[in-house]
């Protein structure tokens, strides 16, 4: 059976993400007042109202076209913490017909240049703090530095940010006083051509490039709009907390789009930290916050949480991972509202399910919302119904195009009706509300990132000590995330005996990785040593037994502390 949304539909205009943002400043009551801020730095309380967003917006996509010579249709590499300016950064190349691909500012080069080739980048704005990384992956990818801007607001603290030579200089220099030339795209256009190359990790190793389509992002944002109006629910004027990063599509949706479009000012947090964090909240008098389990733990278990006047925050959604019900309610005994959950995927343009302001339930990741269809599905492809957990699939104006030069990954992913298939195994009860039951995908994911197993066994089994190897999520309560651990067999198939070899040789094997891999796939969940990976008569590793393995263990093995 097919599920469909509970909610009316909604209309998704026939328009780009730039017009439908600018026709909300015009439209929406909070912005009347050209005077507000679209986005405020937590650090330094420097602020953009949103007619200077409007304005810049403009003038940088004037600049694209005039100075710099963007085309329609090229790409922009945006790898930056969160930044005061980035909206302006996205919007002024979405206006100027470019299309942006963001980065974790915490990749290594090896993975700069992956997503550089891939995505086919041909300019891009950056914190110039990230040059030592960045340097060798523009040179190895052949993008020149008079194609990188850097942000102007790279460090707050830093009265004379460091220059990168060759550059012509930061954001502001790009802008040009006009004319813009808008862009003008055909209903066609707009279902087929990219507005965002976000990337996603894959099973194989390499993280694939989502397509995500001027339509699909307006769609997702009028869904998520229109979900909270049929429940009265009441966004305008909040202040939200911009804690998620941005180049998440998480957060690059409802921080960077949503609030624009409902009337909400930012907060935009540069780099988290919990006790500054909590100050913010108090500071500001934060509404509202999109957050992550990890972040919500900290609310209600860390002693200082309590020093610090909370009592504004109205609501937190937490997605990008599963919520523990006894978190749920830690948040209810403190706050006295309930977390609401949701779930998605980049390929959904983030959102596809969520839970009600009113909801009690604690386990459930809502209902699907507007014009969002589902089916669930066996392991044969036949569809099952009520109460009966499968593979979730989901259809929708939302759902990516595809994944960028990858068609395996295309014909593996979308069914003959169009279905995508999401990899993770639900079910859904009479009341059309949705419940996470495992993972069909092996990715692990660590805080709401994801991080692909096949990526961190290639390394391991390029040192020499080590002959086979399976990386697998084991759950780690003190921080409310699953966490990479690696169970290796050592040249030998030996298990080292004596218990400082053991100790020894897992740092040494733990260090060998990290050095080479981003922050959030670091092996916090330690390595420990077998005789042998199980694996199924035809060859394939057997990760299901793994994982139970790590279940059973979920506390940190030895030498998992980083």
């Amino acid at each position: 059976m097919v599920f469909h949304s509970q909610f009316n539909p909604v209309e998704v205009p026939n328009t780009d993400l730039v017009t439908l943002v600018f026709d909300a400043i015009d439209k929406v009551e909070y912005w009347k007042d050209i005077n507000r801020p679209v986005s405020i730095d937590a650090e330094t309380g420097k602020s953009i109202t949103v007619g200077e967003f409007k304005q810049q917006v403009i003038e940088v996509a004037a600049g694209w076209q005039r100075k710099a010579g963007l085309k329609r249709g090229q790409v922009v590499a945006i790898i930056s913490p969160n930044d005061i300016h980035y909206s302006t950064a996205i919007f002024g190349t979405l206006a100027a017909g470019g299309v942006v691909t963001p980065m974790n500012p915490a990749y290594t080069t090896s993975e700069v240049v992956h997503q550089l080739k891939d995505s086919g980048a041909q300019f891009a704005i950056v914190d110039p703090l990230l040059w030592d990384t960045l340097r060798p992956a523009f040179k190895q990818v052949g993008i020149p530095t008079s194609r990188v801007y850097t942000f102007p607001t790279a460090n707050p603290s830093l009265s004379n940010p460091p220059r990168i030579p060759g550059s012509p200089s930061d954001l502001f220099t790009l802008r040009h006083p006009g004319p813009w030339q808008p862009v003008h795209f055909t209903a066609q256009e707009l279902a087929t051509t990219p507005a965002f190359l976000c990337y996603s990790s894959g099973t194989t190793g390499r993280s694939k490039g989502v397509i995500t389509t001027h339509r699909n992002m307006v769609a997702n944002v009028m869904q998520i709009h229109s979900y909270r109006q049929q429940g009265n629910e009441q966004a305008e004027g909040w202040i939200i907390a911009g804690v998620l990063p941005f180049y998440h599509i998480y957060g690059l949706n409802v921080l960077m789009h949503l609030p624009i479009i409902e009337g909400g000012s930012v907060v935009i947090v540069r780099k988290f930290d919990l006790l500054k964090f909590l100050s913010h909240i108090e500071k500001y008098r934060i509404d509202f916050a999109y957050l992550v389990p990890p972040i919500i733990l900290g609310l209600t278990k860390h002693p200082a949480a309590d020093k610090y006047d909370l009592s504004s925050l109205k609501g937190i959604i937490s997605g990008a991972a599963p919520l523990p019900p006894a978190l749920s309610e830690a948040v209810y005994k403190k706050l006295h509202f309930r977390v609401r959950q949701g779930f998605g995927m980049t390929e959904t343009s983030a959102v596809s399910h969520l839970t009600s302001a009113t909801s009690t339930d604690t386990e459930g990741v809502g209902v699907l919302l507007p014009l969002q269809e589902a089916k669930i599905i066996d392991e044969d492809g036949k569809e099952l119904g009520v109460n009966q957990p499968g593979e979730l699939c989901l259809r929708g104006p939302n759902i990516t195009l595809g994944y960028l030069n990858n068609p395996e990954a295309n014909r593996n992913a979308f069914l003959p009706d169009g279905f995508m298939r999401t990899g993770d195994v639900v079910y859904a009860d009479e009341n059309g509300t949705f419940y996470m039951y495992d993972r069909i995908k092996e990715l692990i994911k660590y805080k709401g990132f994801q991080v692909a197993p096949a990526e961190l066994e290639a390394l391991l089994l390029s040192h020499p000590k080590v002959d086979d190897v399976v990386v697998v999520g084991a759950y780690d309560e003190e921080q409310v995330t699953e966490v990479p651990r690696a169970y290796v067999v050592l040249r030998g198939q030996r298990v080292p005996d004596d218990l400082k070899e053991y100790q020894a040789t897992a740092k040494e094997l733990s260090d060998f990785v990290n050095e080479k891999v981003a922050s959030h796939k670091k092996l916090r969940g330690g390595v420990e040593f077998i005789k042998e990976v199980p694996k199924s008569p035809s060859g394939k590793t057997l990760r299901r037994i793994m994982r139970e393995q790590a279940r059973q263990s979920p506390t940190k093995p030895l030498a998992a502390k980083l």
